[in-house]
């Protein structure tokens, strides 16, 4: 799964979540939900914090026969992080 989190006219961040031998097993989050990007999370702190999921998008590699969620947000301005 790859989350992607747009925060303003910023360079969008891609985080894949899981790998082919180590899927994330959770369920997927719902179109308007609020995440959560824990402070603890090693990316730019722009990044951390609540995000709205705006939609999801499918994607598929012929080459590997390989079918994954694209998890795109908009981080939430004037919220912190921290767990739910």
């Amino acid at each position: 799964m790859r989350l992607t989190i747009h925060v303003g006219s910023a360079t969008p961040l891609e985080l894949q979540i899981g790998t082919s031998h180590h899927p994330y097993l959770g369920p997927l989050p719902e179109v308007g939900q609020t995440i959560v990007i824990p402070e603890d999370a090693n990316v730019d702190a722009v990044f951390k914090g609540k995000a709205k999921v705006k939609k999801i998008i499918w994607r598929y590699s012929p080459e590997g026969s390989a079918l994954w969620p694209e998890i795109v947000c908009k981080r939430l301005t004037g919220t912190s992080g921290g767990a739910r």
